[in-house]
């Protein structure tokens, strides 16, 4: 089977992450892989992963999408994926005759930006749609009217258990009140900020919070902790390691928060906190509810049932319930590199043979 996967080839965002991993993966599995990207920004490597194992091509500015698509040449490809980059992206699938069958995946909330989006250009000739869950499925098929085939399949993270050596987690048993971490980017709709006011309540349930990621709210959020004197509590740290620092740096912890408000995809974070054993806490928005599990909680979306949602599980934690190898067997079931490679060949060849 021949792919061209439309994502992005630089940066360290979840796209990257999903398009490297699955390109990866179906070139591993033997299977013809190229993948188109945008150009990275001056001074940006054009890829993480030098020695990735399958072709990159670029496109930049409005009418080198085309352009970047000619450079394919005359190769033609089985099925081509694209992964919510946009007009030029969508437009320069479609402009290209040589691809087979077309697919669009949808890696955020599902709902439509108004009259003028991209992704309506799905009824110009995509096959099939790809959602991370039920929610964002439903979503995306009201605001888009949206009547061909539609599949839920998640996103890759990266596949610590491949780039790293993750110990065995066993029962979540903190000394006194767990420690809980949030991982992720700054942005208001994040709700970093919430952690910071809602302490008085979360502390009654967790003994600290320690925040890692980078962004627009970091001077903000740092400024409130500084205000009400929270430094001791709740620790701001910056960019967080990788592969087996980010490993050691998982396994500190007992619970991982995420209190997004906003429009959602479904956060890779969880299922890298999942694969080492982490349970979490995460506000229900978007696709979340698919990594659903016994030993964490998901509220309905309403951030009013955030922390009793922490109280909960740290309850549940004290009365030494929660198992963090049965959340990695979830993970290794559900969520592995090799399974979710396999869920996506399987999806892939199936549309290409028309079934």
């Amino acid at each position: 089977m021949s792919v061209l996967l439309v994502g992005y080839a630089h940066g360290e965002g979840g796209i990257t992450t999903h398009t490297h991993w699955l390109a990866h993966g179906l070139a591993e599995r033997g299977h013809v892989v190229r993948v188109l990207s945008p150009q990275p920004p001056a001074g940006q490597p054009e890829s993480p992963w030098p020695d990735r194992g399958y072709a990159v091509d670029h496109y930049e500015g409005a009418g080198d999408a085309l352009r970047g698509f000619a450079a394919l040449g005359k190769e033609r490809f089985d099925v081509a994926v694209v992964a919510g980059t946009g007009w030029k992206a969508m437009g320069g699938v479609l402009a290209n005759r040589r691809i087979k069958r077309r697919v669009f995946f949808e890696v955020m909330s599902g709902d439509a930006v108004g009259l003028i989006d991209p992704r309506r250009l799905i009824h110009a000739g995509f096959d099939g749609v790809v959602t991370m869950g039920s929610a964002i499925e439903q979503a995306f098929c009201r605001d888009f009217r949206w009547r061909g085939r539609h599949d839920i399949i998640p996103a890759l993270p990266k596949p610590l258990e491949l780039v790293a050596s993750i110990p065995d987690r066993g029962m979540i048993a903190p000394e006194g009140k767990p420690r809980a971490a949030y991982f992720g980017r700054l942005a208001l709709h994040k709700g970093v900020g919430f952690l910071v006011e809602q302490w008085g309540a979360l502390s009654e349930h967790l003994q600290s919070i320690d925040i890692y990621g980078t962004g627009d709210e970091q001077e903000a959020i740092a400024a409130r902790i500084a205000e009400l004197g929270l430094g001791d509590s709740i620790r701001l740290h910056g960019r967080y390691p990788d592969e087996q620092g980010y490993v050691d740096l998982l396994k500190q912890f007992d619970m991982m928060l995420l209190p997004t408000t906003g429009l959602e995809g479904a956060p890779l974070v969880l299922l890298e906190g999942m694969a080492c054993g982490l349970p979490f806490v995460v506000n229900g928005m978007g696709g979340v509810s698919h990594y659903a599990n016994e030993d964490s909680r998901i509220t309905s979306g309403d951030i009013a049932e955030f922390v009793p949602a922490v109280a909960d599980l740290a309850s549940e934690i004290a009365a030494g319930r929660v198992d963090g190898s049965r959340l990695q067997r979830h993970y290794h079931d559900h969520f592995s590199y090799k399974v979710l490679v396999g869920q996506w060949e399987s999806y892939l060849g199936t549309l290409v043979r028309g079934a």
